[in-house]
């Protein structure tokens, strides 16, 4: 960030300050030249008031990187509005993306479970059958690996059932924004990479969803 100074008495000061150097100079031998400039940078001659640039600290959460994607006017990115009382928030450390819907994180007695984001679909990227996996499945899967990339801990909220068919860990994934917590699995239906779908018992944030159908 540039600093502009307005101040008119720096202009004057500094103004004053060059023209003295000048008369300084011009009465001085050129041999000696060399030294003049030496003490005249030693003595302030040159001084613009130049000030040391403070940049804002680094903040590796998602909200601060993609806080420009307000595009709801909730004040929160992708205009997502759910919020949740921290008390009911389990943390995880986390691994990895598997694809748009689905994450590997590690308790904290180190058991590492495979969460599938309760009542989004992603379409297809790591599917066994080829032909499954389509060009979105895969922007999905970029996308959401993008949006964790900062991010050391998620935490899971849990519905009524906590494991599907498939012994996968069934969750509402939350990330802290560094003032509050915002939901992995809205943020994939607010930006079109996945689907809502009600399966019961696990309908808590099911007339949120409804809104991003279609």
């Amino acid at each position: 960030m540039k600093n502009v100074i307005k101040s008119d008495n720096f202009r004057s000061s500094s103004t004053a300050k060059t023209r003295s150097c000048g008369r300084f100079f011009r009465s001085i031998p050129a041999l000696a030249l060399s030294l003049a400039l030496t003490a005249a940078l030693l003595s302030g001659c040159f001084d613009y008031g130049v000030q040391e640039t403070k940049y804002p600290p680094t903040v590796n959460t998602a909200a601060s990187v993609f806080s420009e994607n307000d595009i709801g006017g909730t004040g929160l990115p992708w205009g997502v509005t759910l919020q949740v009382d921290p008390s009911v928030l389990v943390p995880y450390e986390f691994e990895r993306v598997v694809d748009g819907d689905t994450i590997i994180v590690h308790s904290g007695d180190g058991e590492r479970l495979r969460v599938r984001l309760t009542g989004i679909n992603a379409p297809e990227s790591v599917h066994p059958t080829e032909s499954e996996n389509t060009p979105e499945g895969k922007e999905a899967s970029s996308f959401l690996k993008d949006l964790l990339s900062n991010v050391d801990t998620v935490y899971l909220e849990f519905d009524v059932a906590e494991k599907d068919q498939y012994d996968r860990t069934l969750a509402y994934v939350w990330i802290d924004t560094g003032s509050t917590y915002i939901m992995v699995n809205e943020i994939m239906l607010a930006t079109d990479y996945a689907e809502p779908v009600y399966i019961e018992p696990n309908l808590r944030y099911a007339d949120t969803f409804r809104q991003y159908e279609g």
